[in-house]
């Protein structure tokens, strides 16, 4: 946006444009500033003088606005040199320019800054010294240790507080012993234990791993607060490793949370084996919450020893231990804790949950496998999470072996066999599905039948193969079981399926004719739609009348039959309602009618307008249907003549304002 606004304005930076920066005020748009920033922002080093010396100038003016000397300020820190070091500094007094002055003395790599920076500590007082004195911090600067050291006990609290972080943020050896010696207030006891634990940090990065180690134990104390012992903790733990292991052990033991997450952390900035087997023989002593952090760390070593320890708590009484238990398993456990974690996935809950995450998961040769033996010794609710995951897992090579479950003696479990079998099944364990299905009871076990066979016949390439199972089922099926299988050619669709279906219309079965009708009209292209025409006029009952006549209609008003061809489409509609049985399948017409971008369909609508029982909705088809012409030209200038006659004559004040509004918008 402000490149934008510079090429606007395309100002050049002469004297007249520095002048005016005077009076800048903030949330003005100046052109002058915009294009002198983008200029300062893009110049080269051997430019940066010129731009100083108009900056110098700029914040010595003496009218100048506050918010121009800040611009000036912010520029000063990418292009000034020494020069403006004394001139920033003169500010650094001013309560209105203290912290923009700061921020460019900040940025100047000059050791004049630290001086002058050091200078000012003797001419400010409160909030300018506190920010003095951070200033002093961030840049680090040692020589400002002998003058920070007794304004740690300052009488405003803000100089101490910034002098205790400063020295903190400096970190030098002469900054730790001032911190260490520092007798300060109450409120700032924490603070100075925080800025010894940045010495330490620096110590350590330094390669001085004694001396650091040295301030976290001291920091360790016992009533220090508990934020800062767990930070010394796990210093401690980076810098000495295996020495800690004893001190860490001992938090993680304490009924404090926040020392037995510290010791979590620093036991795995330790690892290895011997970090398992510590926390293994303290396990059995620990609080849950601590227990849940030791399994954590544990499954994070990865020591395959400590896995039959883990599968102990999985029996805890605490649920957040047995669900961490789980989670560890998952990690580090094998095929042979699989029956373990099938017994525990009937809790349900979360714990069910993270079970069958794990076996999910579950790698090695075998797994499957394993999972399959253990399916006859659990209990159902067990049997039916366990053949999920099979599914989830994509286990085929456990098909053989899992059909049998689909006749289980629990439905729970029969409904999820047919589930897992559907993704499973290769084309030729097909008729094997089909005949459970045909076998499946009772009704919510069917339609998972029929759903898996669909699912696993779906995956099968070429129409013929895709059905030949099912129509070869159809030959000696009895009547309840040929209702399944025109179910699943349904759902198949195609010409073939089509044409079973078809041949089931004249079945001597009413409950096979009538599924066949059914599943006709939910036909999920054009194929049936002369079928469906012939039945809405001549099927055996009312009922199958409307049903294949809604289907009709469906069929003929899909979005790919109107895009394909909107004039059959609308004349289909136009053939249907002629033949509608009823008030209701008429307005189902008229609302198929309403998405069609067509003057015919506008047509049709508007021959409803007199019919009492259908007027209000043919009113609000030639609405929706006018909307729909968008494009200028003799056919939306038609559809509007329409629309502005129906708005001028129509009782309804709905229809009236959505007309007008059409009307007004295409003005």
């Amino acid at each position: 946006m402000l490149l934008m606004m510079v090429g606007r304005c395309a100002l050049a930076a002469d004297q007249a444009g520095w002048d005016s920066l005077a009076k800048y005020e903030f949330g003005k748009y100046s052109p002058n500033l915009c294009a002198l920033e983008t200029e300062i922002r893009s110049a080269p080093a051997g430019r940066f003088e010129q731009y100083e010396d108009k900056l110098l100038v700029l914040l010595n003016t003496q009218n100048a606005t506050r918010e121009a000397k800040e611009f000036a300020c912010r520029m000063l820190r990418l292009v000034g040199s020494e020069k403006c070091v004394p001139v920033l500094a003169g500010f650094l007094a001013d309560e209105k320019m203290l912290h923009m002055s700061r921020y460019a003395l900040q940025g100047l790599p000059f050791p004049s800054v630290d001086d002058a920076l050091r200078n000012a500590l003797g001419k400010t007082t409160g909030m300018q010294k506190a920010g003095v004195i951070s200033s002093l911090g961030v840049r680090k600067d040692a020589k400002s240790v002998p003058l920070l050291k007794p304004l740690l006990t300052d009488a405003d609290l803000a100089v101490a507080r910034e002098s205790v972080s400063a020295l903190g943020r400096i970190a030098s050896p002469d900054a730790l012993e001032a911190l260490t010696e520092a007798k300060v207030a109450d409120g700032l006891k924490a603070a100075v234990l925080e800025s010894r634990l940045l010495c330490a940090d620096a110590l350590l990065a330094m390669g001085q791993v004694d001396q650091a180690a040295a301030v976290y134990r001291r920091v360790l104390g016992a009533g220090n607060p508990g934020g800062v012992r767990a930070a010394a903790l796990i210093g401690l733990a980076r810098a000495v490793k295996d020495d800690a292991l004893s001190t860490v052990i001992e938090m993680l033991k304490s009924q404090d949370s926040c020392s037995q997450r510290a010791a979590g952390a620093a036991l795995l900035a330790i690892k290895g084996e011997h970090v398992s087997k510590a926390m293994v023989d303290v396990l059995g002593s620990l609080s849950a919450d601590a227990q849940v952090i030791a399994i954590h760390v544990l499954a994070v070593n990865g020591t395959k020893a400590i896995v039959p320890d883990i599968a102990k708590l999985t029996g805890s009484p605490e649920k957040a231990v047995r669900v961490a238990a789980v989670q560890a398993l998952a990690a580090l456990g094998d095929v042979s804790d699989i029956e373990l974690l099938a017994g525990l996935a009937k809790e349900g809950g979360e714990v069910g949950r993270v079970v069958v995450e794990s076996l999910r998961r579950r790698s090695g040769k075998g797994a499957s496998e394993e999972i399959m033996k253990v399916l006859p010794r659990v209990e159902a609710a067990s049997r039916a999470l366990l053949i999920g995951c099979l599914a989830e897992r994509q286990s085929h090579e456990v098909v053989a072996d899992l059909i049998r479950y689909a006749e289980d003696s629990d439905e729970n479990v029969r409904a999820e066999t047919f589930k897992a079998l559907g993704s499973l099944v290769q084309e030729k364990e097909i008729p094997s599905l089909i005949g459970l299905m045909l076998r499946a009871k009772p009704e919510r076990v069917r339609l998972a039948a029929e759903r898996a066979v669909s699912v696993a016949s779906a995956k099968v390439e070429g129409e013929d193969r895709r059905t030949a199972p099912l129509v070869a089922a159809m030959k000696d099926a009895k009547p309840e079981e040929r209702v399944s299988l025109l179910h699943c050619l349904g759902s198949l669709g195609g010409d073939k399926a089509l044409d079973r279906v078809r041949g089931s219309i004249r079945d001597g079965n009413e409950n096979v004719q009538e599924a066949a009708i059914r599943v006709m009209a939910d036909w999920k292209d054009e194929g049936a739609v002369a079928d469906l025409r012939e039945l809405a006029r001549n099927a055996p009952k009312e009922n199958l009348k409307i049903i294949a006549f809604r289907g009709l209609v469906r069929i003929v008003s899909l979005p790919e039959s109107v895009k394909t061809n909107a004039g059959n489409a609308v004349a289909s509609l136009v053939e249907a309602m002629s033949m509608a049985p009823r008030t209701d399948e008429k307005r189902l017409v008229l609302g198929a009618l309403s998405g069609i971008a067509s003057l015919a369909a506008l047509d049709a609508a508007q021959k409803c307008l007199p019919d009492a029982e259908l007027g209000a909705e043919a009113e609000l088809a030639c609405v929706k249907i006018v909307q729909q012409f968008r494009s200028p030209g003799p056919e939306r200038d038609k559809a509007m003549a329409v629309l502005k006659s129906l708005a001028e004559t129509t009782q309804s004040e709905s229809i009236r304002k959505q007309a007008t509004a059409i009307l007004d918008a295409a003005k």
